[in-house]
């Protein structure tokens, strides 16, 4: 996952989420019943028909991420996928992006240049250990 979300602003939520099961040809009805599994667990499924310019940039982010779980990836490397957010919403979506992995049990590997990011997550870690 990048910095950017890099959401094709044409396609809609959905159509942006299982771009990666179609460029991989891996789009089924297991897969596509996965997709709406997430969209609707990290509510973003009533969005699901909207198109990147109409959600928020914390949104957003949460489409990439589902976007980048809905291939199933076993290990996932977010590279500064903050960065591109304001302060206040990189407060809010690191929160929830941290909640989703732990939840997705995703191996992840972060790259940051923001210390209390990489204290905060270090944090979560060793919790997750316990």
């Amino acid at each position: 996952m990048l910095q950017k979300d890099s959401l094709l602003e044409w396609r809609t939520i959905y159509n942006n989420v299982i771009f990666g099961l179609e460029i991989q040809n891996i789009k089924n009805k297991e897969n596509e019943k996965y997709v709406n599994e997430l969209l609707k667990k990290y509510n973003l499924y009533e969005f699901k028909d909207k198109y990147p310019s109409q959600l928020s940039g914390g949104m957003r982010q949460r489409v990439a991420l589902i976007r980048t779980l809905a291939i199933r990836p076993k290990i996932l490397l977010l590279d500064e996928a903050f960065s591109a957010l304001d302060y206040q919403t990189r407060l809010m979506v690191t929160k929830d992006i941290y909640q989703i992995l732990k939840n997705e049990k995703i191996t992840t590997i972060m790259v940051t240049h923001d210390i209390s990011e990489g204290r905060w997550q270090k944090r979560q870690s060793v919790g997750m250990l316990k």
